[in-house]
């Protein structure tokens, strides 16, 4: 089915949980007690999993094995999705789509089983007026071999869309025309973010006015030189690797990431991805793919709560393409880089290679001197399987075999990005329009600014409301953004821009000298100091120190002018007009910014910002189609 691959049954952490009570931990705590040396305990460990996992069934345990195709639960899939189109009144359109797209991603290459399921989702096209993507559906079903019998059918089928095309008007007159087999980039509408302030001459993604600095008290963390305003970009960064979340898996593209769900074509080597396009599916192949293909399944089904770690594997298997397969090479690297003197905030991106891109994620920070023995041979057991997995499965079987300096040294990079992206790792957003019904808008209004992620506007035609969402849809690690520090309350946010980059704006006036705050998904809106502070000990291994975290915080402080102008902004039509606003408002002299919580604009201001730059007007189409769902 097409939901979370991950599986309760088969969690490799409450696998790990039995045998450390059973035995692994008398085997390991009686070997490392009276070790000091941090990475000599992690050798040891290493050693102990090793030895157990060689007679231990942990295939049979967690149910591992090759994905492959396979027609008969294409078959499956594409019957499912039958029985769901022929109940339109149900409104089940879209859950057959993503049923016929994972039949597709089941079925063999020029089978019968995927011409019948790009034939299938041809008809879902037509549903919703989707006359373009219902002739590419026909096309790739004609180049996977759609039988003869049913030929005439398809053949009415691209007649009756070609006359609909001279004679109706486009869903999306607007729309960007798609080519077959190419990408096709996404524009939100409005104006690209910039920098607000003069670049770095070398790192020409950052302003120039934001430093590096490094103390006792907070590690490396970065400061503003010059005061900033509420609104400012100050960083707009590509991320060095990021994963799509397996729940977007059959809507949307694993390697660009956007949302063509009714487009779609597979890979060929696994059941997991798909991609919108040849070129993407050719570039994310020869960028990483094919080192990861015959172990994705698998590890998204045992991976449990160490999600963050799975953008481990896809760092490791990124930076290896980067090597040129080149194990060899890439130690020699490794064995003479001084991590001291690798920085993102000097290093001459201009000229920048991918090995020294490469070097400043690897010198990100992995807190393995904090983790409990117990944590770190959960990491260790967890990297292992990978370890064996890729060995067993991809081309790193070949290059290892001969020698066992090159296995230790990807499973030493697998257990070092494991933890990197645990405690690096963002997510990468985009804002998701659902209309809101009659009924529900004055429960709807009433929520505004009570939801950090929430945002409310009005259709100007219709005037009726519409609810934005922020939703989740990719995990990524950014070499540059992973040196700001958490707060609770903080005074810079991600916005995630349409093309993948990653941008950081000032929320409120920020002063010279200041510290530059992001937060790690704990934000006061939403969680109790409590709650807050056992989350980020878990995850990221410290107590949060933060205004909103003291023993005595302030009083929650509610400024009067905010309800006010919150409510003369949804009067005006243009969200351009509305952000100068309540900037303007925002950068005002004597405007008070409380350290224990975010305030109503500060949270208007984030969501407008997303708005305008993580929602594309062609998205708009699956905001209509789950609207025209509702009417079948």
């Amino acid at each position: 089915m097409y939901g979370p691959l991950s599986d309760k049954h088969y969690d490799v952490t409450k696998l790990f949980g039995q045998l450390w009570e059973e035995t692994l931990q008398q085997r390991i705590i009686e070997s490392i007690q009276n070790q000091p040396d941090n990475d000599r305990v992690a050798a040891i460990i290493k050693c102990k999993i090793d030895d157990f996992l060689r007679r231990f069934p942990f295939h049979e345990r967690l149910k591992l094995q090759p994905d492959a195709k396979d027609n008969a639960k294409a078959l499956a899939d594409r019957n499912c999705g039958n029985e769901l189109f022929a109940l339109p009144m149900e409104g089940n359109y879209l859950q057959a789509l993503r049923h016929y797209n994972e039949s597709i991603s089941y079925s063999v290459q020029g089978s019968e089983a995927r011409a019948l399921a790009y034939g299938n989702r041809s008809a879902v096209c037509i549903k919703f007026g989707l006359y373009q993507e219902c002739l590419d559906n026909i096309r790739l079903a004609r180049t996977s071999n759609y039988p003869a019998r049913l030929a005439d059918k398809l053949n009415k089928r691209e007649q009756h869309v070609k006359r609909c095309i001279q004679h109706d008007p486009p869903v999306f007159p607007d729309r960007v025309k798609h080519t077959p087999g190419k990408y096709r980039p996404r524009d939100s509408g409005h104006p690209a973010l910039k920098l607000s302030y003069e670049a770095h001459f070398n790192v020409p993604q950052l302003v120039k006015c934001v430093e590096l600095r490094q103390n006792r008290q907070f590690g490396r963390h970065l400061v503003t030189t010059q005061h900033l305003k509420a609104g400012d970009v100050l960083l707009i960064e590509k991320p060095y690797a990021n994963l799509l979340c397996d729940t977007e898996r059959y809507k949307r593209c694993a390697f660009c990431q956007n949302e063509d769900t009714f487009t779609l074509i597979p890979c060929e080597g696994c059941t997991v991805t798909m991609y919108c396009s040849e070129e993407c599916r050719d570039k994310a192949h020869k960028q990483y793919h094919r080192y990861e293909c015959g172990v994705l399944r698998d590890c998204w089904r045992m991976v449990g709560p160490l999600l963050g770690g799975m953008v481990g594997v896809r760092t490791v298997a990124t930076a290896f393409a980067s090597f040129d397969q080149d194990l060899e090479g890439w130690n020699d690297q490794l064995n003479t880089l001084n991590e001291m003197n690798v920085n993102a905030f000097t290093m001459d991106w201009n000229n920048a290679t991918v090995r020294d891109m490469y070097d400043t994620v690897h010198v990100l920070a992995t807190n393995q001197k904090r983790r409990s023995r117990k944590d770190l041979a959960e990491l260790i057991f967890f990297a292992s399987i990978v370890h064996r997995l890729l060995l067993e499965r991809t081309d790193f079987g070949p290059l290892c075999e001969s020698s066992q300096t090159r296995s230790k040294l990807l499973f030493d990079l697998l257990l070092r990005h494991v933890q990197i992206s645990l405690i690096n790792k963002k997510r990468v957003l985009h804002m998701e329009a659902v209309e809101v019904k009659d009924e529900e808008d004055e429960d709807t209004k009433e929520k505004v600014g009570d939801e950090l992620n929430d945002y409310f506007d009005y259709d100007s035609e219709e005037g009726k409301p519409t609810h934005f969402e922020e939703r989740p849809h990719a995990i990524a690690v950014y070499p540059l953004s992973s040196m700001l520090n958490h707060s609770c309350v903080p005074n810079v946010v991600p916005i995630n821009l349409l093309d993948g980059r990653c941008a950081f704006v000032a929320i409120r006036p920020i002063a010279a000298g200041e510290q530059l705050f992001d937060n790690y998904g704990t934000c006061t809106i939403r969680y109790e100091r409590s709650v807050r502070g056992i989350y980020l000990q878990d995850c990221y291994l410290f107590q949060c120190s933060c205004g909103a975290c003291q023993p005595r915080a302030e009083h929650a402080y509610t400024d009067p002018e905010e309800a006010n102008l919150l409510r003369n902004l949804e009067l005006l039509p243009k969200v351009e007009t509305k952000l100068l606003m309540l900037l303007w408002h925002m950068n005002q002299k004597e405007r008070y910014y409380t350290r224990q919580q975010l305030t109503a604009m500060q949270l208007k201001l984030v969501h407008t910002l997303r708005m305008m730059h993580s929602f594309s007007p062609d998205d708009e189409l699956f905001l209509v189609v789950r609207q025209e769902t509702l009417l079948f």
